[in-house]
Parts: structure tokens; sequence; C-alpha cells
């Protein structure tokens, strides 16, 4: 199995943290731009008051695979009726790299329904509800790079927040939520806490299958 480069994975991390000014305060997820200013320790992110930083998590596949493994085609589980069912969930996601992201209607990646957006990796975060009982519960947030030069496809927006868990098990899979301008990290994350409303699909846990394959375990 190839393994991250771990100078590659701390330098990627360090530059999305500075950049984003992401901090983890009480279990709530803060993104802003930092403010420019001559003084360097101005321009890295200012934790609150102690305790109000809660500890940051790796994610589940750090340093173990290439990308994280978000890297190549997931189409959406044929074996999960909550999956399949659920209208929000796109039938088939390709990523290149963990920076470039497709969205599909259907499983054969003709119909796109946002093409080609172009992603920042922001870390991981805890899930609201299963960790720390299981410490691999834990989402890998990515946000919508801005569009500075009007070249992506617009449709993106409305995929401007990412939360997947990191691709595992046998078959592998992964979990994954999205949101619009309109949602939030913290939003995604606290989904897991929703009472349970089968006609809703909630909590919304759809699941992907790795590999190129259609179907990777019931629900």
């Amino acid at each position: 199995m190839h393994v991250v480069n771990a100078k590659w994975m701390a330098k990627m991390m360090t530059r999305r943290l500075i950049r984003y000014g992401m901090l983890l305060v009480s279990g709530a997820i803060t993104v802003g731009c930092q403010s420019s200013s001559s003084n360097p320790s101005a321009n890295s992110p200012t934790p609150a008051a102690s305790p109000a930083i809660a500890s940051q998590v790796l994610s589940a596949n750090a340093y173990k695979v290439p990308y994280l493994g978000y890297n190549g085609t997931f189409h959406l589980n044929a074996e999960s009726e909550s999956s399949t069912k659920d209208t929000r969930n796109p039938k088939r996601i390709d990523i290149q790299k963990m920076e470039e992201v497709t969205f599909y209607q259907d499983t054969a990646g003709k119909t796109a329904i946002a093409r080609d957006c172009h992603y920042a990796y922001l870390g991981a975060v805890p899930d609201a509800k299963y960790y720390p009982e299981y410490k691999t519960s834990v989402w890998d947030i990515f946000e919508l790079e801005q569009d500075e030069e009007g070249n992506q496809d617009p449709a993106c927006k409305q995929f401007q927040y990412l939360s997947f868990t990191a691709p595992h098990g046998d078959p592998i899979h992964m979990h994954f939520r999205y949101g619009d301008e309109k949602s939030s990290f913290q939003t995604l994350v606290s989904m897991s806490t929703a009472a349970e409303d089968s006609a809703k699909f909630n909590p919304w846990w759809s699941t992907y299958c790795g590999d190129g394959k259609t179907a990777c375990g019931k629900d």
C-alpha cells in the first residue's frame, strides 16, 4: 500500500489552515479569511480563550493512502435504499486528487449536475454524535475555491461545502453530505444528531462505493 508522504501532508494542512483561518471552537467550526498584517503572528489562526478550543483531529486515512482516498469514481450504493431514494444524492461523484470534483445525475457519468468543481481541503472535524466513542468517526471537509477568473461551472455553488467520511472498509465505501452557500460545515456535521425520520432520510448518511463499484452493502 502506498503511504502519503508525511511532509506533503503537513505542508498541505498548514497551508489550508493558515489560508482559511480554521478554528475548532467548542466543537463548532469557524472558517474566515484572516486580515493582513505586517506582524507574522497576526496572520496565523488565533485560538480563542482556553478552554474553548476543541482538540483537532486527523482524517481517518491520514498518512495511509494517497489523497486520503479521494481520487477516483464513487457510485451511490445501489444496495442502500435510503441512499438511492434520497433525491439529494448525486448518483456518481468523480474526484481527481482530492481537488477537482464532478457530480453526476447518472451512474454512467453522462449527465453532470456540476462539472470540474475545484475545492480546498480544510482538514478533519469530529462527528457531532459518534466521536469520540468511535475515534474514526470524523469528517474530511472541503470548501469550493473562489472563482476569481469566472471559469468555474456556476452549478458548483450548490456544492459549496462538502463533508466526507474517508473511504474505508471492505468493500470500500464512504459517506457524503454537502451544502450550498447558505449552509455551513457545522450544519453538515451536526446532521448526525438529527431525529430519525425515514420519510426525509434523516439523519443523512448517503453511502458511496469506491473502486468503481455500484454496490457495497445494505443499510
